[in-house]
């Protein structure tokens, strides 16, 4: 790799015209480490000033070199004439005029004494063209970080792109032709089934390998993987270690899941494995997430789950673990998903965010050029679907993937930059999809003129494997031993497929070890009572907040109200019971996260986990001072964002049941912007992919007169809004998912019953007594609805 300037290390102090908020000191706000270049030296400057010509001319490449870059493997869309590359523009005419290039441009590494610090103007075109209009090509410019863009400009000016080995040329051509070979066996073996091949995208393929080695080399230990159908199985076979077997046990019709299992299974396109990939001696296990069909929606699971682990690791490894160490993110997506889904843009947002980040994402965006049906110029209104990512100034990577040498050096430069400014980052992997959507589909009836030239051209691994005999790293008889060795594992695999069986191991594994699923019949009563006298020191600690100036109405109203009912021992309300239910929690080393918008404080100013000083602004948060060996509660109040948000806490719970994850929405009613979530994965997710979660979700109402969309009382929300006394969390006691009437003496007398849920039941019990029906109508409250699926399933029965 290429050597840089001396940087320093430091944390963030300023978000450019961002505020920042006054919790940087609470549990959970974590910012990545900062590398900051040294400014530019005086004879630098100086050398800039008498230049500008010059200057100008180097940053339009730098801007603008992308536009005139030999990026499209078909060649079909028409390059632009970039007058802004022009050298005439800025009165570079004479080629033997030699410059001075100190602090203008870097053509060879900044550490080297021997480097050129100066050469002529046909040198420097040569070496801007090469550096920014070749097979990869860079947007970087757009990036307000002055340190960030000078690196890149050493990383890309200065980066001699040393030869590749012929152990690596050889791992790129094992990769491509297993990959091709794979798809060409499938479509023999298998030829109804909807494989979504990766035949034209097989540098994918190289990219993956070559950021799994360089994860696993700089000590990585987790890389968390989100990505839709295209190419999975290849993926998954040819890299991720999935039995051939299972896979075809799989498309002959067996289920996935182990015998005895409850689940329904899914389709194969949404199959996973997380395998340990050893690369030179170095290990890393690699996550791949399961997906549903809706594009794009398991990006935010990805970046919980991240999180999650990366959290964990914080916990343990004190200040020496820094985010984005040890865990790592990557998204891949197709481009038209990628410009058009709106999670997309909600899950960026969450990328830099103090109690959502883990340390930088890459994203490979598997570019076909080409929607289902969709051609580009209808799929987006911006040049490049990466474009999205510029509303977060991610930089971006454009590479051909006709050249998969030029793709594993593509993935050299995106693994440095993430690695040291632990920010998102997109590989643009410009490719063509052989086939149609599917390999029954029929692309000509839309793009005859693209899939005309793509039924005329020798594929990737047929091209990369004649360069590689032309320049003698391979013979005749390598290429075959490669493609022979696969067709006998594909053989041998399918040979098996009749007789694999699923093991048990594929789930309740690792944290979940020990979970059961549920029995038929009734559930065991669980004993969820607290001494009294530990219940009171958490209901004091909960509004004891150390070191700040309280707000006074909040003393008054908040404070003092609490102890208050504390002290009585009865009258306990919601956000009271909450608090001592999280620090009861804590206390018995359970950590507690709550996320969603204006969780600190509650859309309802009931909760106030998060106490700031009207004099500083510091945040506190009460329960985390309890003392002793408690856990602590993270307090996350979320961006506007249900779908991304709901996601990402998902991702959070699904990598451990022991801490309770919760998302809250602002109005019990806006759940449904998260809907796909709700569907795909929590209501879903266990049946399908026997995948549990504890998410928790909180839906509060209670606005009288704001609207349908506020005040729905639908039986979905189960706020319970009051506690009647502290006895009812003691020990002895347990949670009712089922509360009977209290005012109902004779159950022979009651002619109906009404099942209500929330504060609806506050208002009809008053109506109950005003019209004198107290012993004729029961109204049963519903504290809890699961999602179920019977005959699978079993609700509690009503005695």
């Amino acid at each position: 790799m290429f050597r840089l300037p001396k940087t320093s290390l430091r944390v963030p102090q300023s978000q450019g015209f961002r505020r920042l908020y006054h919790d940087t000191g609470v549990y959970g706000y974590r910012v990545p480490k900062e590398y900051k270049l040294p400014d530019y030296t005086e004879t630098e400057l100086a050398n800039r000033r008498e230049g500008g010509s010059l200057l100008r001319m180097v940053q339009a490449y730098r801007t603008y070199g992308h536009r005139d870059a030999h990026l499209d493997p078909l060649e079909i869309t028409e390059r632009e004439v970039v007058l802004a590359l022009k050298p005439e523009r800025y009165g570079m005419t004479d080629k033997k005029q030699v410059h001075s290039l100190a602090g203008i441009l870097h053509v060879s590494d900044a550490t080297d004494k021997g480097a050129k610090q100066e050469a002529d103007t046909e040198t420097i075109l040569q070496h801007l063209k090469a550096s920014y209009c070749g097979k990869i090509a860079y947007e970087f410019m757009h990036l307000p970080s002055a340190s960030e863009r000078r690196w890149w400009y050493h990383a890309v000016e200065s980066w001699k792109k040393p030869p590749l080995t012929s152990g690596h040329k050889k791992r790129i051509h094992e990769l491509l032709m297993k990959s091709e070979t794979f798809d060409q066996f499938l479509a023999k073996k298998f030829p109804n089934v909807k494989r979504y091949g990766l035949e034209g995208a097989e540098s994918m393929m190289v990219a993956l390998d070559r950021l799994f080695e360089l994860s696993a080399k700089e000590g990585v230990q987790d890389i968390v993987v989100g990505m839709p159908h295209r190419g999975r199985l290849n993926l998954l076979c040819d890299l991720l270690e999935y039995p051939h077997a299972a896979l075809f046990s799989k498309m002959k019709g067996k289920s996935e899941l182990p015998e005895g299992t409850f689940g329904s299974g899914d389709v194969i396109s949404h199959l996973t494995n997380n395998p340990d990939l050893t690369y030179d001696g170095h290990s890393v296990n690699v996550s791949l997430l399961h997906n549903p069909s809706h594009l794009e929606a398991v990006n935010p699971v990805a970046m919980g789950k991240a999180r999650a682990k990366q959290t964990d690791l914080l916990v343990s490894a004190g200040d020496n673990c820094h985010l984005g160490d040890r865990v790592m993110c990557v998204q891949i997506h197709g481009d038209a998903a990628f410009s058009g889904q709106g999670v997309v843009t909600e899950s960026l947002c969450l990328s830099n965010l103090p109690h959502y980040s883990s340390g930088g994402s890459v994203h490979i965006v598997v570019n076909n050029q080409l929607g289902y049906t969709t051609p580009a110029q209808n799929a987006r209104s911006s040049t490049y679907c990466s474009d999205i990512g510029k509303m977060i100034n991610v930089p971006v990577v454009h590479v051909n993937g006709d050249h998969p040498e030029d793709v594993a050096r593509a993935m050299d430069v995106v693994f440095e930059y993430r690695n040291r400014f632990r920010k998102d980052i997109i590989l643009d992997l410009m490719c063509y999809r052989r086939w149609g959507h599917n390999e029954l589909d029929e692309p000509g009836f839309t793009q005859p003129t693209m899939y005309n030239k793509i039924r005329d051209r020798t594929s990737v691994p047929r091209m990369y494997e004649e360069k590689l005999l032309s320049e003698k790293t391979l013979v005749p008889s390598d290429i075959e031993a490669v493609r022979n060795a696969q067709l006998q594992v594909l053989n041998k695999g399918l040979q098996e497929a009749a007789d694999y069986t699923v093991p048990s191991t594929v789930h309740l594994q690792g944290a979940w070890k020990g979970i059961v699923h549920p029995v038929k019949g009734h559930q065991q009563v669980i004993d969820t009572g607290v001494a009294a006298d530990v219940l009171e020191a958490i209901g004091l600690a909960s509004v004891t907040p150390k070191g700040i100036k309280v707000h006074p109405r909040l003393k008054k109203y908040h404070i003092d109200s609490r102890l208050k009912k504390l002290e009585q021992k009865k009258g306990l309300d919601w956000a009271t019971a909450e608090a001592l239910a999280f620090g009861s929690l804590l206390k018995e080393g359970h950590g507690v996260r709550i996320s969603g918008q204006d969780v600190g404080r509650g859309t309802f100013s009931q909760r106030h986990a998060m106490f700031v000083c009207q004099d500083t602004e510091n945040a506190v948060i009460p329960l985390n001072e309890m003392g002793g060996q408690q856990r602590l509660l993270e307090v996350a109040n979320s961006p506007l964002s249900e779908f991304a948000v709901m996601g990402f806490e998902y991702g959070m719970s699904i990598e451990t049941p022991k801490n309770l994850v919760i998302w809250e929405a602002q109005f019990g009613d806006f759940f449904n912007g998260a809907q796909i979530i709700l569907d795909t994965f929590l209501s879903s997710g266990e049946e399908k992919w026997l995948r549990q979660s504890g998410l928790v979700l909180l839906l509060p109402h209670g606005q009288d007169g704001a609207g349908p969309e506020h005040s729905s009382s639908r039986v979905e929300r189960f706020l319970q809004m009051a506690v009647s006394s502290l006895d009812e969390m003691t020990p002895g006691t347990h949670f009712k998912p089922i509360l009977e009437d209290p005012t109902i003496v004779n159950n022979d007398s009651v002619e109906e019953v009404v099942f209500v849920s929330g504060k609806l039941y506050y208002d009809l019990a008053k109506e109950k007594m005003a019209q004198q029906l107290t012993d004729r109508i029961a109204l049963i409250r519903v504290e809890v609805s699961y999602t179920v699926s019977l005959p699978r399933y079993y609700l509690y029965s009503l005695e």
